[in-house]
């Protein structure tokens, strides 16, 4: 005897599991047999290779004013690390050093600077 209270079936999923919203995405050809090619190599459909992108994957924001200053800044050191590179070749390393590794510090601050704001 069954109880009538149980119908049978797959227990409803939670408002949380539910997949419940749909957007729509233009593509090129290029994006699209990209898309394709990564979702026949993964062995999944297309729908959720893009949410595992989603999940896990990683946008990068275009550079902004701000940024265009610290790039400025980075040409200037490394031209002045160029030219001392070359002054040591020439007359050897051992007067350029302090001040080869000064630059070599203002340098990787500058790229801090970059990595952490963006």
């Amino acid at each position: 005897m069954k109880h009538p209270k149980h119908t049978g079936g797959r227990p409803p999923l939670s408002k949380a599991r539910k997949q419940e919203y749909r957007i729509t995405l233009r593509l090129d050809t290029e994006h699209k047999l990209r898309l394709q090619a990564l979702a026949r190599a993964a062995g999944r459909p297309r729908t959720e290779v893009l949410r595992q992108l989603i999940a896990a994957g990683r946008v990068r924001e275009r550079l902004r004013r701000e940024h265009l200053d610290f790039m400025s800044q980075l040409k200037g050191a490394a031209r002045n690390l160029n030219q001392l590179t070359r002054l040591a070749h020439t007359k050897g390393f051992t007067g350029i050093v302090s001040r080869h590794a000064a630059i070599v510090a203002s340098i990787e601050g500058l790229l801090r600077n970059l990595r952490d704001d963006r």
